[in-house]
């Protein structure tokens, strides 16, 4: 054993001065929380050397980096591990309320996804849109109360979701202690008849011709209520309101209060729709759909002026329950169901107030820009449902007509093409800024834009379904009211002919129509059919006696004939064009007046009410039901053939700018004439021109076309093309 001895001291001292680079060789190296990325790989020894390591650098001389995020001790990558982590439970938290607030039916489709494997985070997704969060607790300042600008939805003690603005100040404070809804249940949804069956033919009828293309409320759950005697998205309201519309598509002697009479058809279950509706002065979605109904029934009458009250009150209802806007923010919960059957309603009402405002040329009630809600969402299997006429004679059979019915589909196009419409209203009636050429122009485009964008399923077949036979047809007759007030002009600074494209339009939907009639008749077409015709046949009488144009017109005559058995507004308009072919002294062919006047109906006399007429114009059925017996109708020729007069009487001469803007109606400029001049709604103030103001009408894009039509312009005005064609 090796004896230990002390340190020598001197021994020490003399080899102090080699002690420096051996304590340097000692030195252990200095511990890193991280290697960089090539070391990692290489399973070297790494310096942590900032910015690059010297193992990189002078060992193996490769570039050097570092990934401090994938140490999941760091600060960062916990931050980012803990987001995550979030984000996860968020997902999660969506779910789980979801599934508190959904029905049963509704937590069986969401647990059916997640059994399906399906990303968490995208069902969470779709789902977020619907799920009302409970807010996080804490203590809110009032400034913060006070901030909310839009407003809040307020559910009051009986579930009905109402809106207030922040001007009102209701929505601060709730009206009371929230409960849950309890369903009523409805033992009589009518008390007009106990006849089961007959109702389910109306119900059948009214869901094949008129819900297609007028979608105000989900029928998968209006019939589902109805069948089990709940009235959350059903009400006696809503039932008589649709039975009386749809009496209007049945000849059974029962649909009408006095059976002989066609005119009385529904007025039983009518009468007995306005009684609930004076008795019960609540706001909710069914009243709000019963409100709609019961104005378009009121337009098949030719009651406008009711019709559009019944309408207006059906919008403003919407406003209150604040079915326009997306409560997607909000604190309190409403079903994913719910939300579903207000948007689709709100949509609906949304395209029936539009269509109410170009047809009987009114301001729009409801702004699009006031919109903040989704459109409906597209559910394959209702998509899918397929399609068949049904009458009152059961189910027929036309070759090639069964389809998809795409009701969804065809509401987010008519939505959208409402929301152009909408601003085509409030630029005519409530203009706020010079109109030019070119802003003409603008929604011109983006109606092409909207047609060129229609998805395939909604395009024409060799035999379409009768509700997108109609989209296209109101689609042309929007972009005719968009270029008729404009008739005598032309565009600068465009080979844009307004008169062409109204042509093209009136004879692109008389074809449409005339589609319609000779596929499925015109016994049971929507109510916007009579306003097409009218619309078009205005400009097939402007441009007789051209051969085309004549044969439109006995067409359109005709099938105004036909649709008067359903709809009395086809008189009126029937009224309409032949007061304007006398005041313009027209002579018409005598095949136009003996369709208006003469021929018999279309259908087994026991069937006519002789007694039934309208200012002059004979109340008239239309063709059968049985397609078989419509052949020598839609196959037959109607030839044009003798002379038609000239004009004798010209119209007054236009001498300022506003008069330039034709309009078929005496004593009206388009868009509509008010009372006094330069009044918001007249046509100089859209124009934001003074009297004689040509020269700025030419800055605007415009000058008076080169016209040989006597109507629009008559020898008279040949001053004032010679002023254009001098400047």
């Amino acid at each position: 054993m090796r004896t230990i001895r002390p340190k020598d001291e001197k021994d020490d001292s003399t080899s102090a001065p080699n002690s420096v680079p051996n304590l340097s060789r000692s030195t252990k190296r200095r511990c890193i929380s991280s290697a960089c990325i090539p070391c990692r790989k290489r399973k070297s020894k790494c310096d942590g050397g900032m910015p690059n390591c010297s193992t990189c650098t002078a060992v193996y001389q490769t570039p050097c980096f570092y990934d401090v995020d994938s140490d999941h001790r760091r600060k960062a990558a916990l931050k980012r591990d803990i987001e995550a982590l979030k984000g996860q439970n968020d997902a999660l938290g969506i779910i789980v309320a979801s599934i508190r607030s959904s029905t049963d039916a509704e937590v069986a489709e969401i647990v059916q996804q997640i059994r399906a494997d399906e990303d968490l985070d995208n069902i969470a997704e779709s789902l977020k849109k619907n799920v009302m969060l409970p807010e996080r607790p804490g203590a809110k300042s009032a400034e913060t109360e006070l901030s909310n600008f839009i407003g809040r939805p307020s559910i009051d003690a009986s579930g009905v979701v109402k809106h207030y603005g922040h001007t009102s100040s209701l929505s601060l404070v709730s009206d009371g202690e929230h409960s849950p809804m309890h369903l009523q249940v409805s033992e009589v949804w009518t008390r007009v008849t106990r006849d089961a069956g007959f109702v389910e033919h109306l119900l059948k009828i009214y869901f094949c011709w008129a819900h297609p293309y007028y979608v105000l409320f989900s029928k998968e759950l209006f019939l589902d209520d109805m069948a089990k005697g709940r009235s959350q998205y059903c009400s006696p309201l809503m039932v008589n309101a649709l039975l009386a519309l749809a009496c209007a598509y049945s000849d059974r002697p029962e649909a009408r209060e006095n059976p002989s009479d066609p005119r009385t058809a529904g007025d039983h279950f009518f009468a007995e729709a306005k009684r609930l509706l004076n008795e019960n002065e609540a706001s909710n979605l069914t009243t709000v759909q019963g409100l709609a109904l019961m104005g378009l029934r009121e337009a098949s009458c030719s009651r406008d002026s009711s019709g559009f009250q019944y309408a207006g009150r059906c919008v403003r209802m919407l406003i209150e329950l604040g079915l326009h806007l997306s409560f997607a923010s909000a604190s309190d919960k409403i079903s994913p169901t719910e939300l579903e059957v207000r948007r689709i309603t709100f949509w609906g009402c949304f395209i029936n107030d539009t269509t109410w405002s170009i047809c009987i040329g009114r301001i729009a009630q409801l702004p699009r820009t006031a919109i903040s809600l989704d459109l409906p969402n597209v559910i394959e299997q209702h998509e899918q449902k397929p399609w068949r006429p049904y009458t009152d004679y059961g189910m027929i059979n036309i070759p090639g007509a069964e389809q998809p019915t795409l009701p969804t589909t065809l509401m987010r196009a008519m939505s959208s093409l409402s929301e152009i419409v909408n601003d085509t209203v409030f630029m005519f009636y409530a203009p706020r800024e010079r109109f030019t050429s070119k802003k003409l122009l603008d929604f011109y485009a983006r109606y092409t834009r909207w047609f060129n964008n229609l998805p395939d399923k909604l395009g024409l077949r060799e035999v379409s379904t009768p509700h997108i036979l109609l989209l296209h047809a109101y689609y042309h007759t929007v972009v005719l009211h968009l270029f008729r007030p404009f008739l005598k002009v032309d565009l600068t600074n465009s080979k844009v002919s307004p008169r062409d494209i109204c042509t093209s339009c009136a004879n692109n939907a008389t074809s449409l129509v005339g589609t319609y009639r000779q596929i499925y008749g015109l016994r049971r077409v929507p109510i916007i059919a009579t306003h097409i015709l009218l619309s078009t046949s205005i400009i097939h009488l402007l441009n007789l006696p051209n051969l085309s144009s004549a044969q439109n017109l006995a067409l359109n005559i005709t099938c105004l004939r036909g649709i008067s058995a359903n709809h009395a507004f086809a008189i009126r308009s029937a009224d309409i064009i032949m007061a304007l072919s006398r005041q313009w002294n027209i002579h018409l062919p005598s095949e136009v007046t003996q369709i208006a006047y003469d021929l018999p109906p279309e259908v087994p006399a026991s069937l006519q009410d002789p007694q039934a007429s309208g200012n002059g114009f004979t109340y008239l059925s239309s063709v059968p039901d049985d397609p078989q017996q419509q052949d020598n109708v839609h196959t037959k020729d109607v030839t044009i053939g003798l002379p038609f007069s000239a004009v004798k009487n010209s119209p007054r001469p236009f001498a300022t700018p506003a008069d330039m803007f034709w309009s078929p109606f005496p004593d009206h400029s388009v868009p509509l004439q008010a009372h006094e001049q330069n009044g918001p709604m007249d046509i100089s103030a859209m124009l934001d021109v003074p009297n004689n103001g040509w020269d700025q009408l030419s800055r605007d894009g415009f000058r008076v076309a080169q016209l040989e039509d006597p109507i629009l312009s008559p020898p008279a005005y040949s001053h004032i093309n010679s002023h254009w064609t001098q400047t």
